[in-house]
């Protein structure tokens, strides 16, 4: 599993391109826009919450 530095500059990589970029900007935040339905946000959430109480009973567990 990649390291949280090497995500933190991936994630700051994409952000200054975006920036930079304008089309680009607007294609990525209309395509992020169609995907963000609330049935998708209400799913995404479940999962969250199901994997954080997996991790919480797992480290009381242990």
């Amino acid at each position: 599993m990649p390291s949280n530095k090497v995500i933190g500059t991936v994630v700051i990589g994409a952000a200054a391109y975006l920036m930079r970029n304008k089309k680009t900007r607007e294609k990525t935040m209309s395509q992020i826009k169609s995907l963000a339905t609330p049935e998708t946000i209400d799913k995404v959430k479940s999962q969250l919450q199901s994997i954080t109480k997996s991790k919480t009973s797992n480290a009381s567990a242990q």
